[in-house]
């Protein structure tokens, strides 16, 4: 099915950057819920939710020049993050790896985001304690994707 997704589209909140996902970018890698301290500073909220989809097939059709970038180099990971933003409205946008040929695009900014659904979460560790778990995630990660998952916790009487 390679290349047969339906295109998605997106953008920030006043319109001004807009962006579309064809072929295999167009169905995520994953989805996730990051709650790394760096993506909460990014969002000033308790978590992060992005779409991971690869850069072949991921354009900015407006706007372009209305994005500014911040390179974080104090993630928790090491790497290196291209963070984009709008410069008119703050909106969070996108998120470029440095190792990896993909982009994390803000989920909020999806034009089709009552589907989105997260499939894993990260940086559990850093999780808010007024935060439960994500429902329907597969996968917990501890830290970073490349890490241990997070233990189960029991529940019952034995």
């Amino acid at each position: 099915m390679s290349g047969a997704e339906k295109p998605r589209t997106g953008g920030c909140l006043c319109g001004a950057v807009k962006y579309e996902l064809t072929g295999d970018a167009a169905k995520p890698m994953w989805t996730t819920v990051c709650h790394c301290l760096n993506c909460r500073r990014r969002t000033g909220s308790a978590l992060y939710t992005a779409s991971i989809c690869p850069k072949e097939g991921f354009t900015i059709t407006e706007g372009e020049d209305m994005l500014s970038t911040y390179d974080d180099t104090m993630t928790d990971s090491g790497e290196v993050l291209k963070r984009q933003f709008c410069k008119r409205c703050g909106s969070n946008m996108f998120n470029f790896s440095s190792r990896y040929p993909v982009v994390s695009i803000s989920a909020g900014s999806h034009d089709d985001f009552e589907d989105w659904k997260p499939t894993l979460e990260q940086y559990c560790i850093h999780r808010a304690d007024f935060v439960g778990k994500a429902a329907g995630v597969e996968k917990r990660y501890v830290e970073s994707i490349e890490g241990e998952l997070e233990k189960e916790e029991k529940t019952g009487t034995s």
